[in-house]
């Protein structure tokens, strides 16, 4: 019995792990964007000024790595920076791209479909317009530029 919940432990995990594989972004390979809307950047930095935008379930190419930071190329040819946290290396069938549904596009952003959302809300009070207009707030690159000079975290800060 101890042999066979071992046995059972050790198959669950090199199961995981062979997920985890699928999802790993390659330099050389595709990457999907896995967040609403992801600015590209010329350097790999936040506060740059962008030089052009995905939407999710963009797929792009993975040129070059940079700490936690990707050089992609996009199907039109713009290439730029885009963080980690934005990608996963699991590419879409062609099936699943090309929605025009951008309720579900907003929501899987946020993890859920519309019948788990419903199901979830059901009988609680959430403020799903307050999560909405938070993520509607944007903030100009040249502005976090600023911050970041003026509050001295970056050289050449003024006091």
């Amino acid at each position: 019995m101890r042999g066979s919940a071992f046995l059972a432990a050790v198959l669950a995990l090199a199961t995981l792990s062979s997920f985890a594989e699928d999802t790993d972004i390659e330099v050389g390979g595709n990457a999907t964007v896995m967040i609403r809307e992801q600015h590209i950047f010329p350097t790999p930095v936040f506060y740059a000024q962008p030089v052009g935008e995905l939407a999710f379930g963009s797929v792009v190419d993975i040129l070059d790595q940079d700490g936690d930071w990707y050089s992609v190329r996009t199907a039109s040819g713009t290439t730029g920076w885009v963080h980690t946290t934005s990608l996963t290396g699991a590419v879409l069938s062609e099936g699943s791209q090309g929605t025009d549904d951008s309720d579900m596009i907003m929501l899987a952003g946020r993890g859920f479909n519309s019948d788990v959302e419903s199901s979830y809300a059901s009988g609680k009070n959430l403020p799903w317009n307050e999560v909405d207009a938070i993520e509607a707030i944007t903030v100009d690159p040249s502005a976090i530029q600023t911050f970041l000079t003026e509050g001295l975290l970056l050289e050449g800060g003024t006091q």
